[in-house]
């Protein structure tokens, strides 16, 4: 369950030659490459710009991904990633993803992400409060 109602967003990739093995299938690591894509791009959507944080000394580092494989993405798929938060707490958040393939709405893979807030010397920071308020006031968006 969505810690936002619900509220998700889709970010769509195409997958190149690149992004496949020799046998034309989306190479297993590079999921994680989208979730990271996914991610970025909702918080982008959610007005958190992480580029500008950076400088500001709040970074989010990944503490612990899962990934099911359910089936194969191919090259030249269209593959729609669904990303939604569904826990948020002092120091850390966890977001959840679907990836479909666009044309058939397939599930293919599904998996999580947690992120821990952390300083320039990585350690443990309490996530700001302007950034817990851009979460929570986008939820109607």
């Amino acid at each position: 369950m969505s810690l936002l109602n619900n509220m998700s967003y889709i970010f769509k990739t195409k997958i190149y030659y690149e992004d496949t093995d020799a046998g034309g299938v989306v190479y297993y690591a590079n999921y994680l490459r989208y979730f990271e894509r996914a991610r970025t791009e909702f918080l982008e959507y959610l007005g958190i710009r992480v580029a500008e944080i950076a400088k500001q000394g709040i970074k989010f580092v990944v503490v612990k991904a899962e990934i099911e494989y359910i089936s194969p993405a191919l090259l030249g798929d269209i593959l729609e990633i669904e990303t939604e938060i569904t826990e948020l707490k002092k120091v850390s958040m966890i977001f959840d993803y679907k990836v479909f393939r666009e044309k058939d709405k397939k599930l293919i893979t599904k998996g999580m992400t947690k992120l821990a807030c952390v300083d320039n010397n990585l350690r443990p920071l309490k996530i700001p409060l302007e950034i817990y308020h851009k979460i929570y006031t986008n939820k109607n968006k």
